[in-house]
């Protein structure tokens, strides 16, 4: 590559399309251009509709419904401290730092958390209720979330099987085997999804891994850029990795689905996405599957517990002290030119934010991302097709995962007590989730030549790079 910031791949373009896009005040600035008079019918009770009264409605997953003025005005400060600190709605990767443009991104724009601590602090006043905008209407089925983005249900459903939660407890872990059923030909996914099986199941699931796909609380679907996808075979093994916590109640069939939307037949996408981990964490001495091994072919021509299935990991300590802090790293080189899809932090309670930093093979240094943590929501943040990062060959990610043990933690559920690396939500770990693309050279050349090219579209001041 040549010629000046070639290899500035990913901030600084994604940042200079935002902010040719859209001006943002900071929500100090929104409450004081906010007009005088705020009140919950005209103003505030569009926004609880559209961003919160999915969740925090009668038979949502929230804590207190939010729909009506009487539910909300008795929750006004705390409203208004969970919105001015972008805790709700749960969308955690930090403001002005790194890469900001996402697809799924639901977190309150400036004017709204404005608007929001304008009501607050002038009275939350109704208004006049003649303001009000129609109630809506909930399905409380487990619908798919990307039947609405698609237009139909997925064209492939494959179950786990059941497994039992007793009543009372404490975590569960359960890795069984399914098969994929129905395909008489290897076709390619466009999309997948993880649900709950049924409303009993939704209660005890706390997060499922598979072959094809990863889900936890507060992270449901991956939704593959329009050039990619994920190739199935007929009768792939689809190995289970699920985490049940007891809810009260004994649930005799508890299952996950994973649902997948495919291409037609005969069309395959340009680029195959994979999914990787990059540990910030120590892991235990144990075997895991290699997923390119010819154990996932269906029949396996080979025990699963043989060499060619396995792979040994390293043994390093994690330790807190009680009301210590604690911060972790791993550097990752990047072993071939790649797009960074969607990312998705993991850590436990004591976890308090992660960050994916990139040393360009030019020796500049730059945050892709800032991932603040709460074990309540393990969201996937999927990258805007513009602003997907686009690392070359050689670049070093270092990934950051910092742990809070003290009272400061607002989820630390005991800072007296000493933590180690584990399976539990009690013990701690920390890593990242990529789906990412890998690129040959040429391809490359060619997506970065393509970014160049749109910043010069949206604003011809613009040079290559910056």
């Amino acid at each position: 590559m040549t010629g000046r910031g070639r290899e500035v791949y990913l901030g600084s373009w994604a940042l200079a399309l935002a902010g040719l896009a859209l001006v943002l005040a900071s929500p100090a600035a929104a409450q004081d251009t906010a007009a005088d008079g705020v009140t919950f019918a005209r103003d505030v009770a569009p926004i609880l509709q559209e961003n919160c009264q999915s969740c925090h409605r009668p038979g949502g997953m929230g804590p207190m419904p939010l729909v009506t003025y009487e539910d909300a005005r008795p929750f006004a400060p705390l409203i208004r401290d969970r919105v001015e600190n972008r805790r709700m709605p749960p969308w955690y990767i930090e403001p002005g730092i790194g890469v900001q443009d996402f697809k799924n991104d639901i977190s309150l724009s400036d004017a709204e958390i404005g608007t929001i601590l304008a009501w607050v602090d002038g009275g939350a006043v109704l208004g006049d209720v003649a303001d009000l905008p129609p109630p809506l209407e909930f399905d409380d089925s487990l619908a798919w979330k990307l039947e609405d983005h698609f237009g139909r249900p997925p064209d492939l459903v494959v179950a786990s099987p059941p497994y039992t939660v007793p009543a009372e407890g404490l975590d569960h872990w359960y890795e069984p085997t399914s098969y994929v059923e129905g395909l008489d030909e290897p076709r390619w996914a466009m999309a997948t999804e993880i649900r709950p099986g049924d409303v009993d199941s939704r209660y005890v699931f706390h997060h499922a891994n598979s072959a094809l796909a990863s889900s936890a609380a507060g992270k449901d679907y991956d939704l593959f850029p329009d050039d990619s996808g994920k190739l199935i075979q007929p009768g792939q093994r689809i190995r289970w990795a699920m985490h049940f916590f007891p809810a009260g109640r004994v649930v005799e069939d508890a299952h996950i689905e994973l649902g997948i939307w495919l291409y037609p037949p005969g069309e395959r996408p340009e680029f195959e996405v994979s999914h990787v981990s990059w540990l910030t964490d120590p892991k235990p001495n144990r075997t895991v599957l290699q997923q390119d091994s010819p154990c996932w072919e269906q029949p396996a021509p080979v025990p699963l517990d043989s060499p060619e299935c396995t792979v040994e990991t390293r043994l390093t300590d994690l330790v807190l002290p009680p009301n210590g802090l604690a911060t972790q790293q791993g550097i990752h080189v990047m072993p071939e030119n790649v797009r960074l899809n969607s990312i998705r932090g993991h850590m436990h309670m004591r976890g308090r934010y992660q960050t994916m930093e990139a040393i360009y093979p030019d020796g500049r240094r730059e945050v892709i991302n800032r991932i603040n943590w709460d074990h309540k929501w393990h969201t996937a943040h999927q990258y805007a097709d513009h602003a997907a990062p686009l690392l070359p060959k050689g670049t070093v990610l270092i990934v950051t995962a910092q742990y809070d043990n003290t009272v400061n933690n607002p989820n630390n559920p005991d800072p007296d007590q000493w933590v180690f690396f584990g399976r539990r939500s009690a013990d701690e770990m920390g890593h990242f989730h990529m789906e990412v693309t890998w690129l040959g050279d040429q391809d490359f050349e060619r997506l970065v030549a393509e970014r160049e090219e749109l910043v010069r579209q949206v604003s011809p001041n613009v040079e290559d790079g910056g």
